[in-house]
């Protein structure tokens, strides 16, 4: 009884469930093929075949994916974040812990121990305190050297002329200079690149949730109308089906205790006494064709006999060589003999005299008691089972109503969903759309700026470069545009831009950083690895999907603690296995698909068909199929003059071949002949020869074409009527005690097992019947766990919304701080290659040798000014030399 309760409670469940639970009312299939006959050579009974729902549905979401070219650049931010966090656990034990779903302080929290979550992000806050030190530090440092250079040092004054070995330092800080711009070169392109792909990730993220949202409302639908379909359209195919075995019960166990039993001997003579009638006009008609054909035959001889007389004549009198050939080929002389004996055919009169006495003696009678017998237990049958059809008919149609009620609901919950997601999707991606227009310039123009200014420094290296490079020495007049001097002052201007940006520069690549590290590790890994990933894991552990779909009492548990656990990870590995959404969202736990099995028993359809089994009773001992008169009149039939019908003799005496060879050829040569003969004195012979042309052709056309088609039509008859005469290959003369031997075992068999027989037959149908509805019902619990609500088109959902986060924002993000980290750490050395190359770019003459290099010392010489002379101000440059000595330099 318990057992009994839990089923009616899961199919009366059918009608109050909540809409969160609508997709655990999946409960049918897509079932294959189309109703045809009730059974298969009159004996076997066919299997019910259904039509196969067939769509073709184009989802949008996309997960095909280009890196354009920065592949390896976010394979290695991955490798390098991932190194940084630690590994498979991101947060060490003991910090925090989940309990009864609710987020808890771990004992090590509690406490206020965070040496060991320091020890594990050290890496992380090594870089944040670096990237501090450096932010603070740089524009101090920036202001002290421009105190420095100001004051004449750090290389804001010089000795015009090079040092000993200032070329050589000259070309290593060049070149040193060269790949630090080419390095930063890379940078520059990895941050321009990837500011614009995250910027197009971010633009085209609403678009890919609206796909997603279409393309789970298609699948929604699509699923909505397989359930429909399986349920009203091959339902309806299995009704019809059903509905057909029932018209037709009767036949098939009436005609199976024939085959059994051999009463289907009864009909066959039936049959064949009911064809006498038939049979004796087809012998009539065949002693009709005899008489003609030996009419059509004399007159034919007749004819021929005086063609070949005239021809004889008149070709033998011919002297030309074509008379001679024709009276040669067509053997003239013989024109009039055929091998065919019209008067051995026999003769049919006394056979159809016989037939009168029987059919006037009314032997057809004979076999109506044993077809009567077989009627009105066919009748019996018939009565029985209509009796019986309403109810089963009803309790088919209350199943399909039922079924039809569960395609409604599950149709009408399933619109509902569409629409929430729909009208959510568009409310908010409709809010997102407005603030990323509001707002997303401003985050893509910091990233330009931040490029521009990465560009602008690259750009004053690079010129820079080439004119320390390709420019002559300054000399103070007029100087060009790209000398030495302009490649210095190129170089300062690059370090000044480092140092008025560096530290707004750091900052904005370290919140780049910090954004994308968490959300690396805290969406896309997780995401991409659900079932084995530590952080998925605690958030699995979070939520037991169990208490949001199967909060009450389900299949006699108490609660859903008592259900195997059931994850959010566990959805998603199953869908991307392309399971059913059965299996997907376990509701098993909710509704057991195998209950629908005992909607037999439910609708009370086997019951039914266990009445209609005992419903069929006769009285099988009298059962007289066949009479000890009826039996003498049958056999005396068998002795009849129907015995001595013999088919070979008209075959065999009949042929196609009437005339040895054909009238119409000869006519036609013997008037060709003619026309050959020229000679005046044969003019007899040529009007001869045209006229018995003339008689050949008209006998081809009134006597041999009709004696042609006579004796086909003869030929026939005879067949047929010795077809009718044979049974199982035995001649009429055997055949007649043959059937009378099966119909008495016939009667033996009905008298003695027909009762037992017709109900195991009875039986063999409605366990036919009851199974073609289990086969059904099996069908729709293997189609509910294996084939309806294939979970693939969500699987590329979810794919899909990982492509469009993590492949198209949030790797162009890590990209983005990784190329301006790359360019700041290569400020750094560029600023001190950058300042000592453009001391050397400023001195304007060689290296002059090692005695004037070595009275140097501090400044140039000045002039001592002699009263009358002008002030010192006004010399351009001392001669080299002259040398006032040590105290004016002071």
């Amino acid at each position: 009884m318990t057992g009994d309760n839990d089923r009616r409670s899961v199919i009366a469940g059918y009608n109050m469930l909540p809409l969160k639970m609508l997709l655990s009312l999946l409960v049918v299939c897509i079932l294959f093929g189309s109703s045809t006959e009730a059974f298969e050579n009159g004996l076997k009974f066919k299997q019910t075949k259904y039509t196969e729902w067939s769509k073709n549905v184009t989802y949008l979401s996309k997960t095909s994916y280009n890196a354009r070219g920065m592949k390896p650049l976010y394979e290695i931010s991955h490798k390098v974040m991932w190194f940084l966090i630690g590994g498979e656990d991101p947060i060490p034990d003991g910090y925090f812990e989940l309990k009864d779903g609710q987020v808890l302080k771990g004992p090590k929290a509690e406490r206020n121990e965070w040496g060991d979550l320091v020890l594990h992000y050290w890496p992380i806050l090594l870089i944040v305190l670096l990237v501090a030190i450096l932010v603070a530090s740089m524009p101090i440092i920036g202001l002290c050297f421009c105190c420095c250079r100001c004051a004449g040092a750090c290389g804001g004054r010089s000795e015009p002329f090079d040092k000993k070995h200032d070329t050589c330092r000259r070309v290593f800080l060049g070149f040193l200079l060269i790949l630090l711009a080419t390095g930063i070169l890379f940078g520059v392109i990895v941050a321009f690149a990837t500011n614009s792909y995250m910027q197009f990730g971010i633009d085209d993220g609403t678009d890919a949730v609206r796909a997603g949202s279409k393309d789970t409302q298609k699948f929604l639908a699509t699923t909505s109308e397989q359930l429909e379909y399986v349920l009203v359209n091959n339902y309806k195919q299995l009704s019809d089906h059903l509905e057909d075995i029932l018209r037709t019960t009767s036949d098939y166990i009436i005609t199976n205790l024939e085959q059994q039993s051999k009463a289907i001997s009864v009909s066959r003579l039936t049959e064949f006494l009911e064809k006498l009638p038939s049979l004796k006009n087809k012998l009539q008609q065949m002693k009709t064709i005899t008489n003609d054909l030996r009419v059509y035959a004399s007159q034919l001889s007749d004819g021929l006999r005086g063609v070949k007389r005239d021809l004889l004549v008149m070709l033998n009198k011919c002297s030309d060589q074509s008379c001679k050939d024709v009276l040669n080929r067509y053997e003239i002389g013989k024109l009039d003999a055929n091998g065919i004996h019209y008067d051995q055919l026999p003769d049919v009169s006394i056979i159809i005299d016989n037939l009168d006495q029987l059919i006037n003696d009314n032997i057809a009678s004979a076999g109506e008691k044993g077809s009567n017998a077989l009627k009105q237990m066919r009748s019996h049958l018939n009565n029985t089972i209509a009796s019986y059809t309403p109810q089963i008919i009803e309790s088919i149609n209350k199943a399909g109503e039922g079924l039809q009620k569960v395609s409604n609901d599950i149709k009408t919950e399933l619109d509902k969903v569409s629409k929430v997601i729909d009208t959510n999707t568009n409310k908010y991606t409709n809010i997102a759309d407005n603030y990323l227009v509001e707002y997303g310039p401003y985050r893509f123009y910091v990233g330009i700026g931040v490029c521009s200014i990465l560009l602008l420094v690259l750009v004053c290296l690079v010129a820079a470069l080439l004119c320390g490079i390709c420019g002559k020495r300054p000399d103070g007049y007029g100087d060009d545009c790209c000398n030495k001097g302009s490649g210095s002052r190129f170089l300062m201007f690059a370090v000044a831009i480092i140092f008025l940006t560096i530290s707004g520069i750091t900052i904005i690549a370290l919140v780049h950083f910090l954004i994308g590290i968490v959300t690396y590790r805290g969406v896309c890994v997780p995401l991409r690895n659900p079932q084995d990933d530590a952080v998925f894991a605690e958030f699995d552990n979070l939520i037991d999907l169990n208490e949001v779909l199967y909060p009450s009492k389900i299949k006699g548990q108490a609660a859903s603690g008592s259900l195997p656990p059931f994850h959010i990870s566990h959805v998603i590995v199953a869908c991307q296995k392309n399971q059913t959404i059965y299996e997907v969202l376990h509701i098993n736990n909710m509704v057991d698909i195998n209950a629908i099995k005992e909607y037999p028993a439910d609708y009370k359809i086997n019951k039914t068909l266990d009445d209609l089994v005992n419903g069929i009773d006769f009285n099988d001992s009298n059962v007289d199929i066949l009479s000890p008169a009826d039996k003498q009149r049958i056999l005396e039939l068998g002795q009849s003059a129907l015995k001595d019908f013999d088919s070979d003799q008209f075959v065999h005496n009949l042929n196609d071949n009437i005339t040895k060879h054909s009238l119409t050829d000869i006519a036609q040569q013997l008037r060709e002949t003619a026309k050959k003969i020229t000679s005046s004195d044969m003019k007899d012979v040529q009007i001869s020869l045209r006229n018995q042309a003339l008689h050949l052709e008209t006998y081809e056309q009134n006597l041999v074409i009709p004696m042609k088609t006579q004796s086909a039509e003869l030929i026939k008859l005879a067949k047929e009527l010795d077809s009718t005469l044979t049974y199982k290959e035995q001649k009429f003369q055997q055949s007649i005690p043959l059937l009378v031997t099966e119909i008495e075992q016939a009667q033996t068999f009905i008298r003695k097992d027909g009762r037992n027989f017709v109900k195991s037959s009875a039986e063999t149908f409605t366990n036919h019947f009851a199974g073609e509805i289990d086969r059904y019902l099996n069908m729709v619990v293997n189609a509910v766990e294996n084939k309806i609500g294939i979970c693939h088109p969500m699987a590329n959902v979810y794919e899909a919304g990982i492509v469009a986060a993590c492949n198209n924002i949030i790797d162009p993000l890590n990209g983005f701080w990784a190329g301006v980290f790359w360019c700041v750490i290569l400020f750094l050395p560029t600023l001190i290659v950058a300042v000592k190359l453009s001391s050397l770019y400023q001195k304007s003459d060689p290296y002059p040798g090692p005695l004037v290099e070595s009275h140097w010392d501090g400044g140039p010489p000045r002039y001592q000014n002699p009263p009358m002379a002008p002030p010192a101000s006004e010399y351009e440059r001392p001669p080299p030399y002259y040398y006032p000595g040590a105290s004016d330099q002071d």
